[in-house]
């Protein structure tokens, strides 16, 4: 038997339907993942809003600022106010390079010389052996110490200086026992 089409229908493509049958078309998740890192998410309970598409706040900020930043980043070049992506970046480096060098004069070595910042006003030490007051004052050797106690805690003077004049120090701090010892002795 040989079936044609009745007159008047036309085959879309589409199912016909009967007017009388109501259709109704569900459709549940039933897997999804996180579109940011790609963890699987639990799905919500039925009729309870939209799908989660992050699996936390943070992955949806994330997504959010890429996409965000991308647009921004379009409507920037086009504007002419970012950098185009074929552009190569530019910079300008100053460098500053200081050398101090530190001349030290063989006629004059390094320490308290006269018109220093610390240095006595005239050396109690190279005084004329022959002159009156040639041993220097106490006042004056405490001066000069008190200076010189200075200009080592300011970094002025070398570590072989130092060392010298420590030894001149453990000189008079011995000889300053042995008469503290006499005087005692004297005593009683």
């Amino acid at each position: 038997m040989d079936h044609t089409p009745e007159e008047g229908v036309v085959d879309d493509g589409q199912e016909q339907t009967d007017p009388d049958v109501i259709e109704t078309v569900r459709e549940q998740v039933i897997r999804r993942t996180c579109e940011w890192c790609g963890k699987e998410l639990a799905p919500r309970a039925r009729g309870r809003g939209r799908q989660r598409r992050y699996c936390s706040p943070a992955h949806r900020q994330r997504a959010y600022e890429l996409r965000t930043a991308q647009e921004r980043l379009e409507r920037d070049q086009e504007a002419g106010t970012a950098r185009r992506d074929d552009e190569p970046v530019r910079e300008v480096v100053e460098r500053t390079v200081t050398r101090t060098r530190v001349m030290r004069s063989p006629v004059q070595p390094p320490g308290l010389h006269h018109g220093d910042l610390y240095a006595p006003p005239e050396d109690p030490w190279e005084r004329e052996p022959d002159a009156p007051g040639a041993d220097p004052r106490p006042r004056e050797l405490q001066r000069l110490l008190v200076r010189t106690a200075a200009a080592i805690a300011q970094g002025q003077m070398s570590v072989r200086e130092v060392e010298r004049i420590m030894r001149g120090v453990d000189a008079v701090k011995s000889a300053a026992d042995r008469f503290h010892d006499q005087v005692r002795g004297n005593r009683h």
